[in-house]
Order: structure tokens, then C-alpha cells, then sequence
């Protein structure tokens, strides 16, 4: 297959770029290009692709999803990040050896991807979009690994829990207004999580039965009166615990947000208050995944 990688070698369990190049290589693949980062300027190569490889993070994965989507190649995920929320939810959690001697007799699993506006603006979703907790954990875990020694991928994931914890303890139910498949629903919540997989953040498993491959989105609400599961949840998931939530779900093709709220797009925090409502739609298959 002719391979073109997209290798971030500061992910949690760092990857060489040249390292995964023989990998690829040894396993009888041509690779017609690595990256490093990926931006509108960077070039793709002129051959057609048949993978599209993701060495790192959600973040990596996602920016991967984008390219395959517009090349018609498949994706490939080698999960070195920290959460690695994506590879999670397929159940790609190999190590990297034994993943990419597996791409010629891998099976292609459908992926949906979620397409996000407000304004001119416009996202591409692959993990999930919302409000309320998620958004707000992120900002105090990031402001508290800052200065933080470097930790291994599990202690860090349990810090962010522990911080998702402590936010939630302060956090106050807020309006929430939006329209799921045309049905409006408008009232007080701690979250508002519109999933395609089954977890965001620091593995928080808050759709445990969304499926990036059922053409819906997972709508997963949580009011005051969640509070308190929410809590346990968080507790025994830091104390690395196995833990399961069951929060009021509804299915939906598109939903549509109004009003001025603090939200998240995957791992990325916007303000939608300079950009009016915000809509998000579910493209089904609209890539393959190797699995």
C-alpha cells in the first residue's frame, strides 16, 4: 500500500518519525511521505493514498481524519498519545509493531465525522462537541500541568480526572437551549456532550454506547440531580477503578445550539458568543478505519 504518515513525535509515547518509516517500510509498504505537523500549506504527495496514518494523540487522529476524508485513503491509527479517546473506542490498542504488521489483513470499519458551523466558521468532529463541565475541566487540568513534572500517560490521565473532579464540585448548572432532529429542548445542565465515540477528555466514558459507526450522534445530558453520580464516577475512574455512567441519551443526526456558551470541538475550547447559533451534522462512513 502506499502510506503516508502523520507522526507527532511529542506524543506521550513518542514514535520517531524516521523509527516508524522502517517499521512501515519493513512491513512491505511504501511510505510517499511523513509529516511531522499538518497545515493548509502542507503539501500531500501526487500518488494516490491508499493509508492515511496517525502516529499520536487524538489530536493527530483527527487532523488524519480530515486528509483521509479528502483523499479517499483509509486511516490508520497508532495510538501514542495520553487519552487516545479515538483509538479507544475502536479497540486499537496494540502495540505499534503488532498494528502495522496487521494493515493488509485489517479489517475496514466505517467512521463517521461530524461537521460543525457557526458564521463562517466551520469544524470538523471526530470525537464530540459540548459544554458545561468538559470545557471548564480542560482549562483547570491544563492550568494545573503547567510547571508539572512529566508524568506517564496514566498518571497524567488520572490528574485531568482528578481536576474534572474538583471542577465539578464548583460548577453551576447553566441554560442550555438547542434542537436535536427538531426537537427543541431548553433547560439547566452540567453537561451537554454531542459524542461520536464513547469517551472525551481524559477517557471520561460519558456515551458508553455511542458508535462511530451507527450515523448518529449520542446526546448525553447531565442536570443537578447527576451531580452526585457524576462525582462517584470521577472518584473511582482517578483511583483507577472501573466505573460505568448512565446519563439520560438521546440519538440525533444534527443539533443545532443556540444562545452564548463555552464549548469544546474534540479537545479545542471556542466562546460561541461572537458566533451566534451553532449547528453540527453526522456524515455517515465517512471514512475507513483499519481495526
Amino acid at each position: 500500500m502506499n502510506v503516508w504518515i502523520l507522526c507527532n513525535e511529542d506524543a506521550g509515547r513518542s514514535l520517531s518519525a524516521d523509527e516508524l518509516r522502517t517499521l512501515v517500510e519493513h512491513a512491505g509498504h511504501t511510505v510517499v511521505g511523513v509529516a511531522k505537523q499538518y497545515d493548509s500549506d502542507t503539501a500531500l504527495p501526487d500518488e494516490r493514498l491508499d493509508l492515511v496514518v496517525a502516529a499520536g494523540g487524538d489530536g493527530t487522529v483527527a487532523t488524519a481524519a480530515g486528509i483521509a476524508s479528502r483523499t479517499s485513503a483509509a486511516l490508520a491509527i497508532l495510538p501514542l498519545g495520553t487519552a487516545n479517546n479515538i483509538a479507544r473506542s475502536l479497540g486499537v490498542e496494540a502495540p505499534p509493531h503488532e498494528l502495522v504488521s496487521s494493515w493488509s489483513s485489517a479489517r475496514h470499519l466505517p467512521f463517521d465525522l461530524g461537521h460543525a458551523r457557526a458564521a463562517k466558521h466551520e469544524w470538523l468532529v471526530v470525537e464530540g462537541l459540548g459544554g458545561g463541565l468538559v470545557p471548564a475541566g480542560i482549562v483547570r487540568s491544563q492550568a494545573e500541568q503547567k510547571g508539572r513534572q512529566e508524568m506517564a500517560p496514566a498518571a497524567e490521565v488520572a490528574a485531568a480526572v482528578r481536576a474534572f473532579h474538583d471542577t465539578l464540585v464548583e460548577l453551576e448548572p447553566r441554560l442550555w437551549t438547542f434542537v436535536a432532529d427538531g426537537t427543541r429542548i431548553s433547560d439547566e445542565f452540567l453537561l451537554v456532550e454531542i459524542l461520536n465515540i464513547r469517551s472525551i477528555g481524559p477517557n471520561l466514558v460519558f456515551g458508553p454506547d455511542a458508535s462511530p459507526s451507527d450515523g448518529y450522534f449520542d446526546v448525553v445530558m447531565a442536570q443537578e440531580r447527576h451531580r452526585a453520580q457524576l462525582l462517584t464516577y470521577l472518584e473511582r475512574r482517578a483511583a483507577g477503578e472501573t466505573a460505568r455512567l448512565a446519563l439520560p441519551c438521546r440519538r440525533a443526526r444534527e443539533v443545532i445550539i443556540e444562545g452564548c456558551v463555552e464549548m469544546h470541538i474534540d479537545d479545542e475550547r471556542i466562546d460561541t458568543c461572537d458566533l451566534g447559533q451553532i449547528s453540527i451534522r453526522i456524515e455517515p462512513a465517512a471514512i475507513a478505519v483499519l481495526v
